[in-house]
């Protein structure tokens, strides 16, 4: 069955509400920091998410006509992209994998290199970078011939398609994609033990300890103490993508301009990570089998790479457990 079809929002109703409605042009708090929304974020009507979603599905917003947001973030893959790496609208392929946007609200920071701090942002950038093929003005002239698109931007808006408009649409749509049903959430926030398979339990077990797990992907977000994301959300170099004349994708350090920071990459969500791959900011591992034995293995030594990774010599029991508890971390019935 396709996502679109199964998301369950259960007792996620109240978070979408705040999110959706209650969310003030100014700023909220994410993660224990001020999360900047831009000047788009106005509590967003029915009607405009009603359009945001018609438009991320909405092939004409690209150059050639064949590329959508839903492209690259496919529902039935939890809106990632089942590719290692996307594809711009004129065929070339990108560096990085696109991952998924379910519970994107809650991010303090998107992209990989965390060079964007709102949704608005984001929903821009691919017009911007050339991915979609066309320019943000080029789609709205686009969408601007087609009466149904000027009758559905009137409603919601005011007046007929234009940029900011888009933008704001697709946005608001992006901030519904919650959703926190697993039998994770049931093990944790219900305290029910009988959620998990006893191998299921085992791989928690060796989540939480000897593997380090947390250390990184917390089952709590700093500020966000009552939805598990199983992430910090910080940046840190894995030594993926790197060989012996160094990283072919600088990561963070584009933003920042730090060395430091040099092929270092934000801690995804692992939230249906399952339903996610292919896995690390490249779409290297195709498996999360693969991306266990990555981090059983200590990762891949660098100058830049994160003191926190060492090999850390599970047994094949341990490893097969660890997947077995990532699976479980699936909100919906596959």
């Amino acid at each position: 069955m396709r996502w679109s079809v199964m998301l369950k929002l259960g007792f996620c109703a109240l978070l979408v509400g705040c999110l959706i409605a209650g969310c003030s042009a100014d700023s909220r708090r994410v993660s224990g920091r001020p999360f900047q929304l831009s000047r788009y974020s106005e509590a967003p009507t029915a009607s405009i998410v009603a359009l945001g979603r018609r438009l991320f599905f909405e092939a004409d917003l690209s150059g050639s006509g064949r590329t959508a947001c839903a492209s690259c973030h496919s529902p039935e893959f939890a809106y990632s992209d089942p590719r290692p790496v996307s594809i711009s609208d004129d065929g070339r392929p990108g560096l990085r994998h696109a991952p998924s946007l379910i519970n994107v609200a809650l991010r303090p920071r998107l992209m990989w290199d965390g060079r964007f701090g709102s949704l608005e942002e984001q929903v821009f950038g691919p017009f911007e970078s050339g991915e979609m093929g066309i320019g943000i003005d080029g789609a709205a002239a686009r969408l601007s011939r087609d009466p149904g698109y000027r009758r559905e931007f009137v409603a919601a808006f005011g007046q007929p398609p234009y940029p900011d408009g888009i933008v704001q649409a697709v946005a608001a749509f992006e901030r519904t994609l919650v959703i926190g049903s697993s039998r994770f959430d049931r093990f944790v926030l219900a305290r029910d033990r009988h959620a998990l398979s006893p191998l299921e339990l085992l791989g928690y077990d060796v989540f939480t300890t000897r593997g380090r797990c947390v250390s990184c992907h917390a089952i709590f977000a700093p500020g966000v103490t009552a939805f598990p994301l199983l992430s910090d959300f910080g940046f840190r170099n894995l030594g993926v993508g790197f060989d012996p004349n160094g990283f072919r994708d600088q990561g963070r350090a584009a933003v920042t301009f730090t060395d430091a920071d040099y092929g270092a990459f934000r801690t995804p969500s692992l939230r249906n990570v399952a339903a996610t791959g292919a896995y690390m900011h490249d779409g290297s591992l195709r498996s999360l089998e693969e991306v266990v034995a990555f981090y059983d293995a200590g990762g891949r030594p660098n100058p830049n790479q994160n003191p926190i990774l060492r090999p850390l010599d599970l047994t094949d029991r341990e490893r097969d457990g660890l997947v077995s508890f990532l699976r479980s971390l699936t909100d919906l019935e596959r």
